[in-house]
């Protein structure tokens, strides 16, 4: 199936590993030139080094924090400036604690809101106006299922995802005018670095294996398996391309069948 990506121009932020990097190199493989950015310069670098030799395509290793306004500017002008403009964006970045309620400080929970949320709304505010000027884009936030069921460890992050659902819809209302699309993607227990962190975690306090602590998770997922990072990135290909043209202003769920609720 053609998706009408190749010589698209896409950022991806947290797109130095787990589902940030998969949706980088997915990208690239589709024909776009892609920039990734995180925190860890060394981690950063490595990732773009393997997407350009898989791919052939350029693929830029930018440095930021979400937290910062004046990184992103730096993000943003320096893809334009290298790779000639914006056509997707991928907010993917997030730098929480998990932890009771009671247990969370003001500064998690203002770190937390400053780097998922508003950087959320920093990215999307400074790579608008260039999607603009080449007739359209595509915008789509990463946020969790945190942000459809409470967990006694995910109190921000139901807080922070439901907002970037929330802020996916309202964006998309506005900028649909433009051609830009805006759509938000909840990710269920997916194999990430830091699935691997938190599975480690339960494993050590409960004195059993990993593999315990693995089939555990997933015992409540009807498709019996954790959710793979290429599962998700499967669905921003969809939604960025030119099948999905009509798609804005949506949060899907790829989460094994794992979620009671039910959403119209």
């Amino acid at each position: 199936m053609e998706l009408g990506l190749t010589g698209k121009i896409s950022i991806v932020t947290g797109g130095s590993k787990g589902i940030g990097r998969t949706t980088a190199l997915a990208l690239a493989q589709e024909g776009s030139d892609v920039a990734i950015c995180a925190r860890g310069v060394e981690e950063l670098e490595a990732a773009a080094a393997e997407i350009r030799d898989q791919t052939g395509r350029k693929v830029l290793a930018i440095r930021a924090d979400m937290s910062n306004l004046d990184d992103i500017k730096k993000m943003v002008s320096t893809t334009v400036a290298e790779l000639g403009g914006v056509d997707i964006l991928i907010n993917n970045a997030v730098n929480s604690v998990a932890a009771p309620f009671m247990e969370l400080k003001d500064e998690d929970w203002l770190n937390h809101i400053n780097v998922k949320v508003m950087g959320y709304v920093r990215c999307s505010r400074e790579t608008i106006p260039h999607m603009i000027k080449r007739g359209g884009g595509r915008i789509i936030n990463i946020g969790g299922m945190a942000a459809r069921s409470a967990n006694i460890l995910t109190n921000s992050n139901g807080v922070t995802n439901s907002a970037v659902s929330n802020i996916a819809k309202n964006l998309s209302d506005q900028v649909a005018k433009d051609g830009i699309l805006v759509n938000c993607i909840h990710p269920g227990t997916t194999r990430t670095p830091r699935q691997d962190m938190m599975l480690e975690r339960q494993a050590m306090q409960g004195d059993f294996s990993i593999e315990e602590a693995e089939r555990r998770a997933v015992a409540g997922i009807p498709i019996g398996r954790m959710v793979e990072p290429e599962d998700i990135s499967d669905l921003v290909l969809f939604l960025v391309s030119d099948r999905a043209s009509a798609i804005t202003g949506q949060t899907i769920a790829v989460e094994g069948g794992a979620g009671r609720g039910i959403h119209y």
